[in-house]
């Protein structure tokens, strides 16, 4: 089987692009052949496909030069992000040169565009879409939890231009509407897509609610290889938190808790646009460490000490892996009451669910945790087994592989 996984970045940013790089491993074990399309980037992982990606498109304020150029690169990008006839075109070179069984696409909006769709269709090329977030139904990624932010699903372009709902820019935030507003309108992805795979069986009640045919979306959770991974159930006393470091992460939440828990340690890793103010915002709390960026066995070991890991997102999260990760570990986790989440951890059986905007909740949510052990070994076992038994990666693929085989005949 020949398969395009399309995504629009083919270097390691997010959960997207880990999942990408992880299921084309698999695939390729399984001696099905990979074709990654994606954006020219100098970070990408090398591939002999790489002359058939898009160019590459500027999307941060400060990448912008100044002058008419940057007026030229910025409408460029606007270009890009309403629908790109260089994606088109080059998509079709490479349909053309390799004659895939299938595309998969993940995340394609602003650096490819949706317009890659009408060329599979163009060409009779079955398409799956593994939905990663909330674009196909928000001009926004993240849907904010209630009480945490604004959502603009159903605001006008004026409004949403005048929020800076996007990166706090008015230009920014017009253009991720109005290409929005323009893609749902002509119904691209309900027209161009022909199987919706959903990580959570929340996002495809959100994608239902948003109108997409129902009979179209398949859940399939994530999974996990447990077979690789020894559990630890004892700790070296800190909590862990993992992940970017975004407004949208809460990760001012646990500095908030620990300056009200002084004795419990915490240890705060990942990098991003949040790093500088968090650092300030905990400023003198000597039971903060923030480890920066960490990954492999350096970010395993991490996870083996913690006592448990605490998520506190502000957003409807879809499928968080790392939850995946530190249960496998057989470390419980403290996490927000949002999103899919419910449906990986379970209040009181292996974890412990907190409404977002409750500080006090959090507060005693860890506090619970930390001088309760024999709690947190029950949690902790608990979480063991859930994703032993719930989320087998191999199971995973199976499904997936299922959603392939139907679509090619």
């Amino acid at each position: 089987m020949k398969v395009i996984q399309a995504n629009k970045f083919y270097t390691l940013k997010g959960g997207a692009e880990r999942y990408l790089f992880e299921l084309s491993h698999w695939l390729e074990l399984q001696h099905h052949q990979v074709i990654p399309f994606s954006m020219a980037h100098p970070d990408n992982e090398q591939t002999p496909f790489s002359d058939f990606f898009v160019s590459q498109i500027r999307t941060q304020k400060e990448e912008f030069p100044e002058g008419l150029r940057g007026v030229w690169e910025r409408l460029r990008t606007l270009g890009r992000m309403t629908y790109s006839l260089e994606a088109r075109r080059n998509l079709a070179t490479l349909i053309s040169s390799t004659k895939p069984d299938l595309c998969h696409i993940h995340n394609i909006y602003t650096q490819i565009s949706p317009s890659i769709l009408d060329t599979l269709k163009d060409q009779h090329v079955p398409v799956v879409m593994t939905v990663h977030d909330h674009h196909l139904i928000s001009p926004q990624y993240n849907i904010w939890a209630p009480g945490c932010g604004e959502d603009y699903r159903d605001a006008g372009i004026v409004q949403a231009t005048l929020s800076r709902f996007h990166k706090q820019s008015f230009l920014g935030s017009f253009a991720q509407i109005a290409a929005y507003k323009l893609h749902r309108s002509l119904m691209m992805y309900e027209r161009g897509v022909d199987v919706f795979v959903c990580p959570s069986s929340y996002m495809k009640r959100q994608l239902i609610a948003g109108g997409f045919p129902q009979q179209k979306i398949h859940v399939n959770p994530y999974g996990i290889d447990c077979e690789l991974i020894q559990p630890r159930y004892d700790h070296d006393g800190y909590l862990l938190f993992v992940g970017r470091l975004s407004e949208e992460k809460g990760i001012e939440t646990i500095v908030r808790a620990a300056k009200l828990i002084p004795d419990v340690l915490f240890k705060i890793v990942g990098r991003g646009p949040e790093m500088e103010r968090l650092h300030l915002l905990a400023d003198g709390v000597k039971n903060i460490e923030f480890v920066g960026f960490r990954m492999g066995e350096e970010l395993v070991e991490l996870y083996r000490g913690a006592r448990a890991v605490v998520l506190p997102s502000r957003v409807q999260e879809n499928f968080p892996l790392i939850l995946l990760e530190a249960m496998a570990l057989g470390k419980p986790v403290i996490a927000s009451h949002v999103g899919g989440i419910p449906e990986i951890v379970e209040d009181r059986v292996n974890g412990l669910l907190v409404d977002p905007a409750d500080l006090h909740g959090w507060v005693e949510a860890i506090m619970r945790l930390v001088y309760d052990e024999e709690f947190r070994l029950q949690l902790a076992r608990s979480a063991r087994l859930t994703v032993e038994y719930k989320f087998s990666l191999r199971d995973h693929y199976h499904r997936l592989m299922k959603v392939y085989e139907e679509m090619i005949r």
